[in-house]
């Protein structure tokens, strides 16, 4: 494992699957009523009740979205039960898109979050058939999260989210490359940067490819350097930078050592 074991434990309430906290009333539920099956024949059965209290392992949430990693899971890691392959990093001020209404917002901090499979919001330990192949060792923001509860306060997450920092304290060259990756490949200026590029900024062009190729050959550095396997990249970087360009509206085709960067027409509404 490429981590080292950090001490402490912090105190918290609950943690939702995007990110958000909250502490439940736990004198207060919310009636979620589930239909008791149905007649071999197919037709439903009479219109039996029941209140949800506790979790059932319906998926839902597991279908939703990925959880964030909490402090509180570092024996998860360290235990390998979750390894360095199965979560990445979100950076600060990646676009990201609501798995609930689809919106897009912006991350507001860095978060480690188990990785989704491919092409969908879906928890990557979820098993349709199985439902959490993790259940009885699932992070924190999964065992505390009750959907059934009604009474939500946002609490503050930034001191309580496991970062990269607290994973790779004790390993000088991931650090450093991490530090570089932030300073020449900062997603707050990408996004400034775009934004002027669709303004008419052509210039933009070439710092925006700059910035791709550090990120690319930062990684290869990293892979070459460490014998690390491409899974685990993710984590140490986030997605690449020629990854995410499509979601902010940008064409990126590489000719050689060069990229040409083009930008999406807009449909008019």
């Amino acid at each position: 494992m490429l981590w080292h074991v950090i001490k402490g434990r912090p105190n918290f309430e609950i943690v939702l699957p995007d990110g958000t906290v909250y502490k439940p009333n736990k004198t207060e539920t919310k009636d979620t009523h589930t239909i008791q099956g149905y007649t071999p024949d197919g037709k439903p059965k009479k219109m039996k009740f029941s209140t949800k209290t506790a979790c059932e392992r319906c998926g839902e949430c597991c279908r939703r979205d990925t959880p964030v990693i909490l402090k509180d899971d570092i024996g998860l890691l360290t235990k390998g039960i979750i390894s360095e392959k199965e979560i990445y990093t979100i950076r600060e001020g990646e676009k990201m898109r609501s798995s609930i209404d689809g919106d897009t917002y912006y991350s507001s901090m860095e978060l480690i979050k188990i990785r989704p499979i491919f092409g969908s919001f879906t928890c990557l330990f979820y098993d349709p058939q199985e439902g959490c192949t993790i259940y009885e060792h699932r992070p924190t923001v999964c065992r505390q999260y009750e959907c059934w509860s009604q009474n939500i306060t946002i609490t503050g997450l930034e001191k309580r989210r496991l970062t990269r920092t607290d994973l790779f304290d004790g390993i000088e060259l991931i650090k450093e490359a991490i530090k570089k990756h932030k300073e020449n490949c900062s997603l707050i200026k990408f996004n400034d940067l775009v934004d002027e590029l669709k303004k008419g900024k052509e210039e933009n062009v070439d710092k925006i490819a700059e910035m791709i190729l550090y990120d690319s050959s930062l990684r290869d550095w990293m892979k070459e350097k460490l014998s690390l396997s491409e899974e685990v990249l993710p984590l140490l970087f986030g997605r690449t930078l020629f990854e995410i360009t499509p979601f902010y509206g940008l064409i990126i085709e590489k000719e050689g050592e060069n990229f040409i960067i083009k930008v999406m027409q807009e449909e008019e509404e």
